[in-house]
């Protein structure tokens, strides 16, 4: 059980910000992937390579999927993906199952059916703790404020600790963003010591309270002292918060030497490709990034939309296409970033108007 919390809270913090890495449905699978597996897994893979059994089954799922969520790691989402099939159908409404289903669809942005998922677990367990969690963040992820109340509810009497911090980040998603804030902030320091999955999610909804009040400094101060372990959801939103203080140097030392020995998705290698060119650093990453934007859009890739709209908007200006995929995206995701990168593409798009006049 101790892998589904740990899974619970790399989930809570991964959905949270919009251009994390989605894996398409129209991807390759690839399966034995060469990223250094841990002492843990590498044993667990032995045992099934020789005698296959369903929870060891789930176990390498949820570790894959922990591990998915690190930068340069997105492909074991479909390493999770593979070995969960490989379940078998007897116990596909085992809880564990259903919530390693359930994390696999909302890290593609398939939320109905997440919360489909979901929904097996509450008949088995109506109140049960992850699955609640869980099922906030997806109504938070779509901007289903009072949904995702509901399901923090369900943890008034399990949790009062948990129930506060849901309760508070549904307000600052309601507008209350400075009293959300500083509540938050005095609950976060009554606490002696969390666990490192809690201390990121927490830190990770404090960053976002104090971005949309106007305190993009102490925004990236939230998340600078766990930054080593952080998956890429707060990379992501350090990146962008780091981009906007125009500390684009900074964005360049951390971001180029992972790419450098992990080779990052396309969602951080925006933001790589962005600090490059506001440096004059030459095109090595643009080059690159603007490959794979081709093929994405050859493919037809509206899964990655949040990336596409990015590039365009920081890479390869082209107000018109950040529009069309920023709309795209916000079809499906409707978090305050996703608004964000709404309105940029707009206010863009306005400006290289007034300049043809």
């Amino acid at each position: 059980m101790k892998y589904f919390i740990l899974l619970l809270f790399f989930a809570l913090i991964s959905a949270s910000y919009a251009d994390s890495y989605k894996p398409a449905a129209s991807e390759t699978l690839v399966i034995g992937s060469a990223l250094p597996l841990t002492e843990e897994m590498a044993a667990i893979m032995q045992r099934v390579s020789k005698q296959p059994a369903d929870n060891d089954l789930l176990t390498l799922t949820a570790l894959y999927l922990q591990g998915a969520r690190q930068p340069g790691y997105d492909s074991w989402f479909h390493e999770a993906e593979y070995w969960l099939s490989k379940v078998s159908v007897a116990n596909h409404a085992n809880i564990e199952y259903q919530l390693l289903a359930a994390d696999l669809k909302q890290q593609q942005h398939q939320f109905d059916a997440a919360l489909a998922r979901l929904e097996q677990v509450f008949k088995l367990q109506p109140h049960h703790l992850t699955a609640s969690l869980m099922a906030a963040r997806i109504y938070l992820a779509t901007a289903q404020h009072q949904a995702a109340q509901d399901a923090c509810a369900r943890l008034w009497q399990q949790d009062l600790f948990l129930f506060s911090v849901c309760s508070y980040e549904v307000a600052g998603r309601k507008g209350n963003w400075q009293q959300s804030y500083t509540a938050l902030q005095t609950l976060y320091q009554r606490q002696q010591s969390l666990p490192i999955t809690i201390e990121l999610w927490l830190r990770g909804i404090l960053a976002e309270q104090a971005e949309q009040t106007g305190q993009l400094a102490q925004a990236r101060d939230w998340l600078n002292p766990v930054l080593a372990q952080a998956p890429t959801s707060l990379w992501l939103k350090w990146a962008d918060l780091s981009l906007a203080l125009a500390d684009d140097e900074l964005v360049y030392q951390q971001l180029m030497p992972k790419h450098q020995q992990l080779a990052l998705a396309d969602s951080l290698l925006v933001r790589l490709a962005a600090a490059e060119q506001n440096l004059n650093k030459g095109t090595i990453i643009s080059t690159e990034l603007a490959q794979s934007v081709k093929l994405r859009l050859a493919r037809g890739d509206t899964d990655h939309a949040a990336d596409i709209a990015h590039y365009y908007l920081k890479v390869n200006p082209d107000a018109e296409a950040a529009l069309h995929w920023a709309e795209l995206n916000y079809l499906s995701a409707k978090e305050p970033d996703d608004l964000m990168l709404l309105q940029q593409s707009k206010a863009a798009l306005r400006q290289q108007k007034r300049k043809t006049l």
